[in-house]
C-alpha cells in the first residue's frame, strides 16, 4: 500500500539539457549505495517527505547545445526584413517586431503632434506679441495726440496769465 502511494506520487523525472536553463548536475552517493542528483533534491514537493524506494528517477542527459553568437541590431536603424532574418523562426519575435514597429509609429505620430502644436504656440505667440506691439503703439499714438491738445491749452493760458501780468504791471506803474 505504502510502495503504491509513493509510486503514484513520485514521478520519474527526465532532465532536458538541450533547454539552456538547465545546468549539469552533479551526482552524490548516498549510505545506501544508490545514485542522487542535486537538482533531483529541488523537484519534489517542499510539502512531501523523501521516501526512498526501490525504483530510481528515469534522468536522460542529452547533449548541451553549442552556445550561439550573440548579434547586435537596433530595430529603430534597420529594416524588418533584416531584424527577422536573426530572430528567431517564432511567432514570438514576429510579434515583438510588430509590437515595437506599432510602438515606433506612435512615437513618431506624438512627436509630429508635438511640433505641430509647437508650431502652433509659436505663431500664436508671434501673433500676441505682434498683436500688443500694435495696440501699445495705437495708445501711445493716442496719448500723444491728447497731450498735445492739453499742452496747447496750458500753453495759452499760460501765455494769458504772462500776458495778464504784464498788462497789469503797466497799469501799476506811472507814466
Amino acid at each position: 500500500m505504502v510502495d503504491s502511494a509513493a509510486k503514484q506520487s513520485r514521478p520519474s523525472v527526465t532532465w532536458n539539457l538541450g533547454s539552456p536553463s538547465v545546468s549539469l548536475a552533479s551526482q552524490a552517493t548516498t549510505s545506501s549505495g544508490t545514485t542522487t542528483t542535486l537538482a533531483s533534491r529541488h523537484v519534489r514537493f517542499i510539502s512531501q517527505p523523501e521516501i526512498h524506494v526501490a525504483t530510481q528517477p528515469q534522468i536522460c542527459f542529452l547533449r548541451p547545445r553549442t552556445a550561439q553568437q550573440p548579434v547586435l541590431f537596433s530595430l529603430m536603424n534597420s529594416s524588418e526584413a533584416a531584424v527577422k532574418k536573426f530572430l528567431p523562426k517564432s511567432n514570438l519575435s514576429r510579434v515583438i517586431i510588430r509590437d515595437n514597429l506599432s510602438a515606433q509609429r506612435i512615437y513618431e505620430m506624438e512627436i509630429r503632434a508635438s511640433d505641430k502644436t509647437k508650431r502652433k504656440m509659436s505663431h500664436l505667440y508671434d501673433h500676441l506679441k505682434k498683436k500688443f506691439m500694435i495696440d501699445q503703439l495705437r495708445k501711445l499714438g493716442r496719448w500723444r495726440r491728447e497731450s498735445m491738445t492739453i499742452q496747447q491749452y496750458l500753453d495759452s493760458i499760460r501765455l494769458y496769465k504772462v500776458h495778464f501780468k504784464l498788462q497789469r504791471n503797466k497799469k501799476s506803474q506811472p507814466p
